[in-house]
């Protein structure tokens, strides 16, 4: 005779050989804030936790800002969807001025005050959220952005913990060339700068903008002689990998006089005593950026680095970086919900 029990027994069994069901991806909202005038275009997390939008679940925040060329579907968005899903707190990955499905002329331009200028706003956004706690926000920044993010946190004492991912000063890289931090510059700077006054003049006469390639365009554009940060650059960013409708590659030629006076860790002291943690690969060509960084920052501060990685690994491959973030994040930004962090733990 069959047990009553037995149709649970039977359902419970092959409920057990059944497939898991993938975890969801947790998709964005679409966002816009301004930013000195211009409109930014934003992915913003936020977990299910927040779905009510109400003053009593505040959370958390951080801003996640996307390398020199980047957008906000790449790198920069996977790191906050990762870290929102991981933690519990709100992110915002958004395109920069002048970049992607954001406003500004001329189109592709890198001035990096305006980029900084884009992280506090970004954070002035966040702040007026409902749904976040305006007095814990975080700021992540990957590649060129780890050198605005930490830039703008000098100065913007709202932002209480600072992160970067394969972390690059834009300013010493286009004065001084690759490899160096602190030395001469460039023997073609000069002659740069003049090209940069012409083309200038040539747009005020009407002709168009003088755009260039980011990253080596095609795979014959790369070469053994390029350092391997730009040759595997072109396998992120020029193949199904990274690659973005959003993200053609371009860069204004004369944004090099906006970069070449500029320098992102002059100031890195002002971070303190708010947390620092730089991430970077062993193996990336600019690992140093990171230690000059830290060098110049004072406690608490780390330098994370994880073996084997190079500069472009870390864009994707995450399965170290993500979590060290979010461990620093939690560490640091306190939610006034505990009983949703303590879900979020376990």
């Amino acid at each position: 005779m069959m047990s009553k029990q037995t149709p649970w027994i039977i359902s419970l069994l092959f409920t057990s050989i059944l497939p898991e069901t993938a975890a969801t991806v947790l998709e964005p909202r679409w966002v816009h804030f301004e930013s000195d005038g211009i409109s930014l275009a934003g992915h913003l997390y936020v977990p299910d936790t927040n779905s009510t939008g109400t003053a009593a679940v505040r959370r958390p925040a951080i801003v996640v800002g996307h390398p020199r060329g980047g957008v906000k579907e790449q790198t920069a968005g996977l790191y906050a969807r990762e870290i929102a899903e991981q933690s519990g707190f709100i992110t915002l990955a958004f395109d920069a001025a002048y970049q992607g499905e954001s406003g500004g002329l001329p189109r592709y331009l890198e001035d990096p005050y305006q980029r900084a200028n884009d992280v506090r706003n970004a954070v002035t956004y966040l702040s007026t959220l409902p749904i976040v706690d305006a007095e814990n926000i975080g700021a992540l920044g990957v590649c060129a952005s780890g050198g605005y993010v930490p830039f703008a946190a000098q100065t913007d004492k709202r932002i209480k913990a600072v992160a970067t991912v394969s972390a690059v000063d834009l300013g010493t890289l286009n004065a001084e060339g690759f490899g160096s931090y602190g030395g001469p510059f460039l023997p073609t700077l000069n002659g740069l700068l003049a090209e940069a006054g012409r083309q200038r003049t040539a747009e005020g006469l009407g002709s168009p903008p003088n755009q260039t390639r980011v990253v080596p365009h095609t795979p014959a554009d790369v070469t053994s002689n390029l350092p391997v940060f730009y040759q595997e650059a072109h396998d992120y960013y020029r193949t199904p990998r990274g690659q973005a409708k959003t993200s053609p590659n371009l860069n204004l030629w004369r944004s090099v006089e906006l970069l070449s006076t500029y320098r992102s860790y002059t100031f890195m002291q002002l971070i303190s005593p708010r947390p620092l943690l730089m991430i970077a690969g062993g193996a990336a060509d600019t690992l140093y950026f990171s230690e000059h960084a830290i060098e110049q920052a004072e406690e608490p501060k780390e330098l994370y680095i994880i073996p084997n990685m190079t500069h472009i690994d870390l864009y994707d491959h995450t399965t170290q970086s993500t979590p060290k973030l979010v461990d620093f994040f939690r560490s640091h930004l306190r939610s006034s919900n505990n009983s949703i962090s303590a879900q979020r733990r376990s």
